[in-house]
């Protein structure tokens, strides 16, 4: 299990329809949305490749301008 915080910056206008495109996306979770374009979004993945290339789809996403990793947890035990 590994799971990311990310800090996203959209564009103001497209604030909405980034945060339908990020729901989107499996395994990750839109926590807090504000006016001025920041989205606060948890992803929830298998390993540390697929955290890498759900940030970059989040990073591809129309009107997202970035999107930064600012927390990372990795756990690789079995349960």
């Amino acid at each position: 299990m590994n799971i990311s915080g990310v800090l996203v910056h959209a564009r103001p206008d497209q604030v909405d329809q980034v945060e339908k495109q990020l729901t989107a996306i499996s395994g990750v979770e839109v926590h807090t949305v504000t006016e001025n374009g920041r989205l606060v979004v948890t992803v929830e993945q298998d390993n540390d490749k697929m955290i890498v290339d759900t940030v970059l789809n989040i990073h591809n996403c129309q009107g997202v301008l970035s999107a930064a990793m600012v927390y990372q947890y990795g756990d690789d035990t079995d349960e």
